[in-house]
């Protein structure tokens, strides 16, 4: 059975956890720009959500490289959090973020357990 390089990237994310990297760039505390109307939800209603444009806004509390020069980046509300794949800069972990994009869902199993993610894709 084969992995996508995000549902791999994800479950190796939520097995080991990430923290901040003074290697990963970043920007200032700005809001990242939203380019298209967006449903605004709170992170717990994206999985709602799926195929969906969201927008979600929340503080950043952690990020991770991926591969091909895209970054997963976890967005928390008072609702819970939901983590986010783009490929622009990301802001600095703690900063006040507004995210659009398109929830995604990616299914993995391994050893007969369910380990599926739903995440954003940025837009």
């Amino acid at each position: 059975m084969g992995f996508s390089r995000i549902g791999v990237v994800l479950l190796c994310v939520s097995a080991i956890g990430c923290t901040t990297s003074p290697d990963l760039p970043s920007a200032s505390n700005n809001v990242l720009a939203v380019l298209e109307p967006g449903e605004q939800v709170k992170a717990n209603q994206v999985s709602q959500k799926r195929d969906r444009v969201v927008q979600v806004q929340g503080q950043i509390k952690a990020q991770a490289p991926l591969m091909g020069g895209q970054r997963a980046y976890e967005v928390q509300d008072e609702t819970g959090s939901v983590w986010v794949v783009s490929d622009r800069t990301v802001p600095a972990t703690g900063s006040r973020v507004s995210v659009q994009g398109r929830v995604k869902f990616q299914k993995i199993e391994i050893g007969g357990k369910d380990q599926s993610s739903v995440y954003i894709e940025q837009q």
